[in-house]
C-alpha cells in the first residue's frame, strides 16, 4: 500500500515535470519565431542600406540627371538633381546634417556592419535555443522508455 503511494507520486512528479518541459519546449520555440522575424527585418535593412549605397554611386556619377523621387507607399514625382556631390543624412531627432556622399556610404557601412552583427547574435541565440530544445526532447524520450 506504502509503495503504491509512493510509485503514484512519482508518476505524478514524473507527469508534471514533463509538463514544465514541454512547456519550456513550446516557449523555446515561440522565442525563436521571434528571433527569426526580427532577423528577416534585420536582413531588409541590411538590403535596404546596400541599395542605398549604390544608389549614391549613381547619383555622385550625374550631373542635373532627371529622375523619381520616392514620396513613400508608391508616390513618385519627378525630380532633377542639382546637387550630386552632397546629401542630406537625418541624424534623428528632426537633425539633418549635409554629408558628402563619400562620407554618407561611410555611415551606411557602419550601420550595415552594426546590423550584420546583431543578425549574428540573433543567429547564435537560435543555434542556443534549438540546443536547449534537443536536450529537453532527449530527457522526454528517455523518461518515455
Amino acid at each position: 500500500m506504502v509503495e503504491e503511494r509512493e510509485s503514484g507520486k512519482e508518476e505524478v512528479n514524473l507527469t508534471k515535470d514533463a509538463e514544465r518541459k514541454l512547456i519550456e519546449l513550446s516557449m523555446l520555440d515561440e522565442e525563436n519565431k521571434k528571433i527569426e522575424q526580427q532577423m528577416q527585418l534585420i536582413e531588409q535593412q541590411i538590403l535596404n542600406l546596400q541599395r542605398l549605397a549604390i544608389d549614391l554611386d549613381e547619383i555622385s556619377q550625374h550631373e542635373e540627371a532627371e529622375f523619381l523621387a520616392s514620396l513613400g507607399s508608391g508616390v513618385f514625382v519627378k525630380s532633377k538633381l542639382l546637387e550630386n556631390k552632397k546629401v542630406l543624412i537625418n541624424v534623428g531627432a528632426n537633425c539633418v546634417l549635409e554629408k558628402s556622399c563619400e562620407e554618407a556610404k561611410e555611415i551606411i557601412a557602419a550601420q550595415t556592419e552594426k546590423l550584420k552583427k546583431a543578425r549574428e547574435e540573433l543567429a547564435e541565440l537560435i543555434a542556443k535555443n534549438f540546443e536547449l530544445m534537443l536536450q529537453i526532447e532527449t530527457e522526454l524520450r528517455k523518461r518515455r522508455e
